[in-house]
């Protein structure tokens, strides 16, 4: 008998009328920990651990218990194991079997779990995709970070959410909207700057950084303030993040969301927020450009520069440098188009070589009659023209003479003009507003747009143009060649191009540059052209 039931997998145990064990296998010994010995001969009752439910000593518990025939599998936290259970009567004794299935428990216990986090995460990223929609919808900042509160803190998923910035003299932060349950902490959040111990709480952190922070236990965690723990503490929240709102390297805020749930926020809820955070500040600086826009009047704003890279630069080579043209790359960086007069081209790139916030560029081309020429530079990072379209502002010139920057920018009279300074301020210390003026923006109907479009052309580009675009010259492909067209106007296919080259640009200034009576350089190229004529 005790052969045989050796050679069982199973734990097994048998016991007699008077609930005695009269025969244990060496796996029924193993599993609960005892010799087989000490096992034969004692109250099955007695020795068989109680599991969480105790469903075996309710079964066969009691004066007089009947064999009876069960199964169930339950935690044993005795053993510290999943016992799978099975009872069966053998006559008038009972057999009990048992096998430990604590690795088939975890595996399941696993799998329950990523379900839960997948439908988790599924749900978060719908909701975080609805509001990007809406987002697009929104004209004003206000109305950008009430949205995204107010949606993420009317799920059961978090307890309340924050939209914070810091204040200008950097020592506390200024909530700008909130929703959820958030009375009596989120005063403690704001106000209460640095702790004791020097802990300024993970807000301030994601400020300074601009880097996602994630506290999974907020209670014990000493980067929050003990203020905002214990209260924390009282209310049960768990867990917190804090995403920046960003937009190239400019962070207008923080978005904090609180929950109850210390495992709250996973890698890949993280990074759904964090790209709630991206579009968030996106959207945000789109509403500022919008907003100047559309404005009939703006505000002029000029500053004198003289620690930034166009200005020093002015200073070494002893010349004028003027930024005539400015095209968006990226959320950080700008292409600038720099006409130089009184140096060499190539060598104001050759200074760009040795900075971290210019990328060289190229020389466009070098004047015919003077010292100087037109160049291209993508400036990046630090520099007061990337600071200044990063919060919305047009800047309309920007002149750097001998060591002295003079930038001339535009804002929206919805903007706040304070942080704007400041923020050109912070990057560039020497920095100074000269001028703050308010201007009305003449309207011009289409009739009147047209019409001074018509005056610059000359007859010879107007005609010329007008034969290009009614005979299929700008299609693709092209259903008259420059030759053809040349052949019927009775010139050169080189003063074609020149005279479609001429319309051509004084239509792009007419749109791009508001000194319309402003004329580039000519380019040696330009000389050749009219020569041709």
């Amino acid at each position: 008998m005790h052969r045989v039931l050796d050679g069982v997998t199973d734990g097994v145990l048998v016991v007699d009328t008077d609930w005695q064990i009269t025969t244990a296998n060496a796996v029924a010994a193993d599993l609960l920990e005892r010799e087989r010995d000490t096992l034969v001969g004692t109250d099955i009752r007695d020795v068989f651990p109680r599991s969480f439910a105790a469903t075996f000593h309710e079964h066969f518990g009691g004066d007089d218990p009947e064999p009876a025939e069960i199964s169930f599998e339950e935690y044993f936290p005795e053993l510290d194991v999943w016992l799978r259970v099975r009872t069966t009567t053998i006559g008038e004794r009972l057999a009990v079997y048992y096998r430990d299935v604590t690795d088939r428990k975890a595996l399941e216990g696993d799998l329950e779990d990523r379900k839960a986090e997948l439908a988790r995460l599924e749900r978060i990223n719908n909701i975080v995709q609805k509001i990007i929609r809406d987002l697009v919808g929104a004209t004003t900042r206000e109305e950008v970070e009430e949205l995204v509160c107010k949606r993420l803190a009317e799920t059961d998923l978090y307890e309340f959410t924050v939209i914070g910035e810091r204040e200008m003299t950097g020592e506390q932060l200024v909530c700008r909207t909130a929703a959820g349950e958030h009375d009596g902490i989120l005063e403690l959040i704001v106000e209460s700057g640095a702790d004791a111990d020097g802990s300024r709480g993970p807000e301030f952190a994601t400020m300074e950084t601009g880097e996602t922070r994630v506290v999974r236990h907020l209670v014990d965690d000493e980067s929050v303030p003990e203020p905002v723990r214990r209260e924390a503490f009282a209310r049960g929240l768990q867990s917190s993040i804090v995403v920046p709102l960003r937009y190239g390297n400019t962070t207008y805020g923080v978005l904090s969301v609180y929950a109850l749930d210390p495992d709250a926020f996973s890698e890949r809820e993280r990074e759904s927020l964090e790209t709630l955070g991206v579009t968030t500040g996106f959207v945000i600086n789109a509403t500022r450009q919008r907003n100047l826009l559309l404005s009939d009047t703006v505000i002029e704003l000029t500053f004198r520069i003289t620690d930034a890279f166009f200005a020093t630069a002015s200073a070494q080579l002893d010349c004028e440098l003027a930024v005539e043209g400015i095209v968006p790359l990226d959320a950080a960086s700008l292409l600038c188009y720099v006409r130089v007069d009184g140096a060499e081209p190539d060598v104001l790139l050759e200074l760009a070589d040795d900075r971290s916030d210019v990328d060289a560029g190229r020389v466009i081309h070098e004047s015919a009659t003077e010292t100087g020429g037109f160049t291209e530079v993508t400036v990046s990072g630090r520099s007061p023209i990337v600071t200044l379209a990063t919060y919305g502002a047009t800047v309309r010139t920007a002149k750097f003479d001998h060591g002295t920057g003079l930038i001339v920018a535009e804002v929206a009279p919805s903007s706040d003009i304070r942080e704007v300074v400041e923020a050109v301020g912070e990057r560039f210390p020497r920095s100074e507003l000269l001028s703050k003026l308010d201007r009305e923006r003449p309207i011009e109907t289409v009739q009147e747009f047209r019409s001074g479009l018509h005056e610059r052309l000359t007859e010879r580009q107007r005609n010329t143009l007008q034969m290009a675009y009614y005979g299929g010259y700008f299609e693709s492909p092209r259903d008259s060649t420059a030759e053809e067209l040349a052949e019927t106007l009775g010139i050169s296919s080189p003063t074609l191009h020149y005279h479609l080259r001429a319309g051509q640009r004084k239509l792009l200034t007419a749109f791009f540059d508001d000194d319309a009576e402003r004329e580039r350089p000519v380019a040696v190229d330009d000389h050749q052209s009219r020569r041709n004529e």
